[in-house]
């Protein structure tokens, strides 16, 4: 007689477990995604508060604060972070002492991709307190 050796699975145990990872699969990716984007909100919004943080910095800096002007914003958008106007030389340099790379950051979240974060300098006349304002908006 003839023995048979056993060594594999057979297409039915193979089958079953493929069914079984689908399954599992269907189940779990649409948490992964969710909290994937979870965790790129979070990120999103510590890059936001981080540039209203270096807003205030600038601000208090005595070698930036007389050269910024009343309207100046930095806005963080899907395509990086911006200076508005776009040739504040001050801003600019301001943003690269407090903000290691900030030109690679951008928006990365669907919930926030449709809109910018803008921090805003305002002030009065010469000689008044500046105040730092960030807000999300929608983005045109």
């Amino acid at each position: 007689m003839k023995e048979h050796d056993n060594k594999g699975f057979s297409l039915v145990e193979l089958i079953v477990v493929v069914a079984i990872m689908a399954i599992l699969i269907g189940v779990l990716a649409p948490q992964y995604i969710k909290y994937v984007e979870k965790s790129r909100v979070s990120v999103d919004e510590d890059t936001a508060d981080t540039l209203l943080g270096t807003g205030y910095l600038i601000i208090s800096d005595e070698d930036y604060f007389p050269d910024i002007s009343t309207g100046s914003k930095i806005v963080f958008t899907r395509n990086g972070i911006s200076l508005d106007p776009a040739g504040n030389v001050t801003l600019s340099s301001a943003m690269n002492e407090y903000v290691a790379n900030w030109q690679n950051s951008r928006v990365r979240s669907k919930t926030y991709s449709a809109q910018k974060y803008v921090v805003e300098f305002q002030g009065g006349a010469a000689g008044s307190t500046f105040h730092v304002t960030g807000t999300w908006q929608p983005n045109p």
